[in-house]
């Protein structure tokens, strides 16, 4: 039985005014000042409710309910991408060059009716929850990792998390046990040579042709490095150099992505960046330099967790409502949490063919159904409800 449904379908309405403010007023990662102020307007008067700023940006709001129980934590990101918007809707981005293209305008919307409808039904409440309104889940380090050092999920029992899934239609969930995203991290290489004019390259040292078969030297990495059995990505995302057209430039420039699914197989991928890279540049008498930027590490949904999840979605919305996912290459920082305390995160169908909400996350085009607004809710309620007779079972076995 579904205790939150009339208070989460009362409550839509106000969900899609303040995701459209949002999606309205981005801002980029570690500048979400005004976000972190619209947060706190809209629950600073609920009963029950108090809140604190842990870090610049961003809110960690609690609420206990009348009743003794477990602790909770539901997290959202606050955050918008650099990048243009050509959505169409009618609330597009004010701010050019700034948008919320990743969802989490939806995230923080549904996060704050969840916050409602907590303090509404406090009396029928057990346990007590925290509510993570988290800046910077778009550009490393990411906001987590800060508020984890800052003790935000001490004395939390379980934690859950959800993002937007325009892959999925509206009525679906995505989730999985175990793996889910990987450990992302970022490197750099700096070609240093000696420029010069065009027309005299045996004046020069060329650092474009070694760049050039430093790409696909980096290619070879994963392919003869990485036992097939094991997933690892390796992506030149950049390559810079020059300025002229009859200019050799000094310097080329490569970036680019790394993801993998276990320590090991990161710092093999890291060494032999280093390597190849100096080794190319020794060869014609230039000189690398490298950098290795360790992100986000993996997300592992906690098995027993994510199981309680799947039953409260199906429970809510019948059988069909789940899909499996398969593991992803992408990073989140939900993963710091988890290191902390056991939980789940998932993924809320919010795409619709027939509207044509089908572009995905990161797309100047992105476009979300609001009707999943209510399954987000609900699923992410039921489920907490779960996670702490969970709790209450693994400390009674203890």
């Amino acid at each position: 039985m579904n205790v939150f449904a009339e208070s989460v379908d009362s409550i839509i309405p106000k969900v899609k005014e303040w995701r459209r403010h949002l999606h309205e007023y981005p801002e980029a990662s570690f500048e979400e000042f005004e976000t972190t102020e619209y947060i706190i307007e809209q629950i600073k008067d609920l009963p029950g409710v108090t809140y604190e700023r842990v870090a610049a940006t961003g809110v960690v709001a609690r609420l206990s309910g009348d009743k003794p129980g477990p602790t909770i934590a539901l997290r959202a990101d606050i955050d918008a991408l650099r990048m243009p918007e050509e959505s169409g809707v009618p609330f597009t981005s004010k701010r050019p060059g700034i948008m919320h293209a990743c969802g989490h305008d939806t995230h923080t919307a549904m996060l704050l009716g969840a916050v409602h409808v907590l303090a509404e039904n406090k009396k029928n409440v057990s346990g007590s929850f925290v509510f993570i309104f988290q800046a910077a889940e778009e550009y490393f380090p990411g906001g987590a990792k800060e508020l984890v050092q800052k003790g935000v999920m001490d004395g939390v029992d379980a934690i859950i998390g959800q993002h937007a899934a325009p892959q999925y239609s509206v009525g679906h969930i995505g989730v999985r046990e175990g793996y889910m995203t990987a450990n992302s991290d970022c490197f750099g290489i700096t070609i240093q040579g000696s420029g010069g004019h065009g027309s005299a390259p045996e004046n020069c040292l060329d650092p474009i042709p070694v760049a050039a078969q430093l790409v696909t030297a980096l290619q070879q990495i994963v392919s003869r490095q990485i036992p097939a059995k094991e997933t690892a990505v390796l992506t030149v995302t950049q390559l810079h150099a020059g300025t002229a057209d009859n200019v050799i430039p000094d310097t080329a420039v490569i970036r680019g992505t790394v993801r993998t699914y276990s320590e090991k197989n990161r710092q093999l991928i890291a060494d032999h960046i280093q390597h190849i890279a100096q080794a190319y540049a020794d060869a014609f008498g230039m000189t690398a330099v490298c950098e290795y930027q360790t992100g986000y590490n993996f997300l592992y949904n906690t098995p027993e967790y994510t199981r309680e999840l799947v039953a409260a979605a199906n429970e809510l919305y019948g059988p069909d409502t789940v899909i499996e996912m398969d593991p992803g290459m992408g990073g989140e920082d939900f993963s710091q949490y988890l290191t902390k305390a056991p939980g789940c995160f998932y993924f809320v169908g919010m795409g619709n063919d027939k509207l044509g909400y089908t572009y995905p996350t990161h797309s100047t085009k992105f476009r979300i159904d609001e009707n999943a607004f209510s399954i987000g809710i609900n699923i992410m309620l039921n489920s907490a409800m779960k996670f702490q007779q969970l709790v209450k079972n693994i400390k009674k076995e203890k």
